[in-house]
């Protein structure tokens, strides 16, 4: 399978992230570290980019509303608030993978082998996150949980998205969302979600990339289900950690 394997990181700590990397995740084949150098402008280690190239890229004049239910607090840029912006950036420049696999630098394994291995087979699935699920009604995507009482936002994950400058489609009727510290895309869901920014649509990425995939009929797939075991591997087996905690289904 020809995938690129990315990890998102920053400037001030890209240097400590490679000298700690574990020998499993060093060795795989095709690995970039994406490097925010907002920070550090004249950066160069890694594929190093800034807000402003970003912008320049997609063509985006926005600012993040600071009336958004994830921008509360008024302080979040369009790398935070639009994570797929970033991996868009990577695919514009690197267009020709069939998948590509974005990590959080605060994402760590004790069994990254076992983990891509799970997903060696699938290549049907246009969109992985580490939960993807959907608002009570919504009948596509038939292997996607429904948002329930059993996650800590409950109902109102979908009452905060769409937000304040979200800009969708007027067509879609259906909502879905997911939890982005573990991302795959195929090739053709990136071509997609370009062609939608370059034509003016955005919103806050957890629930724009989904949303506006299902609505160009791609496959959605969710790494962890609402039960917390995986259909790609044994979960008592690999432990996906972010940010030093296995987060499950309540958490969201």
């Amino acid at each position: 399978m020809n995938q690129a394997v990315c990890i998102c990181t920053m400037a001030n700590v890209y240097d400590e992230y490679v000298k700690n990397m574990p020998t499993q995740l060093s060795s795989i084949k095709n690995l970039h570290i994406l490097v925010d150098a907002t920070k550090a402008p004249d950066y160069s280690k890694g594929f190093s980019y800034t807000e402003q190239q970003v912008r320049e890229l997609l063509n985006f004049k926005l600012e993040v509303s600071k009336r958004h239910y994830w921008n509360s607090y008024g302080n979040r840029n369009i790398i935070w608030f639009y994570a797929h912006f970033r991996m868009l950036m990577f695919y514009i420049k690197n267009p020709n993978f069939e998948y590509y696999w974005f990590f959080d630098d605060d994402v760590h394994m004790n069994d990254w082998n076992m983990f891509f291995e799970g997903f060696g087979q699938d290549t049907n699935t246009d969109f992985f996150s580490y939960f993807v699920f959907k608002k009570p009604g919504v009948i596509s995507q038939p292997k996607i949980p429904v948002m329930d009482n059993r996650t800590t936002s409950q109902h109102m994950w979908f009452e905060r998205f769409p937000g304040n400058g979200d800009v969708l489609p007027k067509e879609i009727t259906e909502y879905f969302g997911s939890f982005f510290p573990v991302v795959r895309y195929s090739n053709r869901a990136m071509a997609k979600l370009l062609e939608l920014t370059l034509s003016g649509y955005t919103g806050y990425g957890e629930g724009f990339v989904p949303t506006t995939l299902n609505l160009n009929k791609m496959n959605l797939g969710t790494i962890i289900r609402n039960d917390d075991k995986s259909d790609y591997f044994d979960t008592d087996k690999v432990n996906i950690i972010h940010k030093g905690t296995k987060v499950n289904w309540s958490w969201i």
